[in-house]
């Protein structure tokens, strides 16, 4: 009989329910993400260089995604970063309409993340992989900023090109994936995990 604990072999909950302890991973990285998204809409740089932001929204996101372990913690916690950007007048996202670009972003890392955690890769093959990551997502925002080409954009160095844009947003998101990757990968060895 379906449902049966004897049958079913001591299984006492739905397939595809989360656990509570999911939840609570999912929005620990929402809540970092949300409050990086925070930061990235109040803080200036002042690097003037195309996708600098990164460093300030997605390095905590990626070492919250490896810390919690959420599979769709990265694409969520963009969202909240997105959001949370939005919040306070910035526009990491741009509209509500270029969210899902944020997402995208977001799912790259969950990729990332679930090769590292499948096949159960050390440091030395995780960070450089996370660090890839961050520049392949950072790209991914690029596209956001390609569909709005009417944004104004203040940046004052090498920025005339579109392959002066793409070499920064890469620079800079590899900067992001591989300062997040150490970070998360520091408190993950404190956590004996």
């Amino acid at each position: 009989m379906r449902g049966s604990p004897s049958i079913e072999n001591g299984r006492t909950r739905a397939e595809g329910v989360p656990t509570a302890e999911a939840v609570a991973a999912l929005l620990a990285t929402c809540a970092v993400g949300f409050l990086a998204g925070l930061a990235a809409g109040g803080v200036r740089l002042g690097l003037g260089l195309p996708g600098h932001k990164v460093l300030v929204w997605m390095a905590p996101l990626v070492a919250a995604r490896l810390v919690f372990r959420s599979p769709v913690g990265g694409s969520a916690g963009a969202l909240a970063a997105a959001l949370g950007t939005m919040a306070v007048g910035g526009n990491l996202a741009g509209a509500g309409m270029h969210l899902p670009v944020a997402v995208l972003a977001g799912g790259v890392l969950d990729v990332a993340v679930h090769v590292i955690e499948r096949r159960r890769l050390g440091a030395v093959w995780a960070i450089p992989l996370m660090g890839l990551a961050g520049l392949a997502a950072n790209l991914v925002m690029l596209g956001k900023r390609l569909l709005v080409p009417s944004l104004r954009l203040h940046h004052f160095l090498w920025t005339s090109g579109l392959a002066a844009r793409c070499l920064s947003y890469a620079v800079f998101g590899l900067a992001a994936g591989l300062v997040g990757a150490g970070i998360g990968w520091v408190i993950l060895r404190r956590r004996g995990k």
